[in-house]
């Protein structure tokens, strides 16, 4: 019995430091989680700072969060100033974890949103497809006993992301050169991908107010160029999107750049996106 019982308590301490030796990965919100997730697999443990339907902008952990940002080895984020907020509670809790910064180690052309780079790419498939690959090279590198099978999920994710972009060019053909009105400057990549333009917004940044002049101008740009709908976010206040609809009589919609509980994985989410443009624009 002592035996046992001594063999037993060898194979719980192994399980145990097993169960510690797995790698930890913090990343910032939804689309790139889910993405992330799928890259991983079963060989590290994956967690999500801002919950679904939060804005990665805007997000402000609580102390629960901090703690777990702490324990990474890893922290995931799009970069490019969308969500800097992760970065700064990584150093400030002390954690070791790498930072990956998507956006800032991709390679592709930036768009400009005044005087800043629009940190929205991935609302292009292809470029989340570029992001899947940049993960697991990381992962492999943290964790050299699973590379090979970080390597081969992130080939068959990118597989899938860039199968996702061909259908979401394909299907958003009858719209092609369609204009968008959107609350914010968030749908830039997505129009370069997918053959739409960006019209005007109604607020400059994420979490800056729209401005009556702001309004009036976008209001100005509906009947000039004919646009067809306006276009709020579940993420931000619908008010100042409705009150232009209703000013241009045109219809109000709702596009999603962030992820949330009606669309819980990115290629819902970028479907949604295209079902919803296809309805308006139509």
């Amino acid at each position: 019995m002592r035996l046992r019982a001594a063999l037993l308590a060898g194979a719980l301490l192994l399980l145990g430091e097993a169960q510690a030796a797995r790698l930890k990965v913090i990343v910032s919100f939804h689309p790139l989680y889910d993405v992330v997730t799928r890259v991983a697999g079963d060989a590290a443990d994956v967690d999500r700072a801002a919950p679904a339907g939060s804005s990665p902008h805007t997000f402000d952990p609580t102390v629960r969060d901090v703690a777990r940002i702490r324990a990474a080895d890893l922290a995931v984020m799009a970069g490019l100033g969308a969500d800097d907020w992760l970065d700064r509670y990584v150093q400030a809790s002390g954690s070791r974890a790498r930072v990956l910064k998507l956006g800032n180690v991709m390679t592709f052309p930036r768009l400009r949103s005044g005087r800043a780079t629009d940190p929205h790419w991935w609302l292009d498939a292809s470029l989340m497809a570029q992001a899947a690959r940049r993960v697991a090279q990381d992962l492999a590198a943290l964790d050299p006993a699973n590379a090979a099978a970080y390597r081969a999920a992130g080939e068959r994710e990118a597989a899938s992301l860039l199968a996702l972009h061909r259908e979401l060019q394909t299907t958003l053909r009858p719209i092609a050169g369609a204009r968008l009105v959107t609350f914010h400057n968030a749908f830039g990549y997505f129009a370069r991908a997918y053959g739409l333009k960006v019209a005007a917004t109604l607020a400059p940044l994420e979490g800056v107010e729209p401005s009556a002049a702001r309004l009036a101008d976008a209001a100005r740009v509906i009947r000039a160029q004919g646009v067809r709908a306006v276009f709020a976010e579940p993420q931000l206040p619908p008010g100042p999107a409705r009150t232009v609809a209703a000013e241009t009589g045109v219809p109000l919609y709702t596009l999603d750049p962030e992820g949330s509980a009606a669309a819980p994985t990115y290629a819902e989410m970028m479907r949604g996106n295209r079902d919803t443009l296809l309805r308006a624009l139509r």
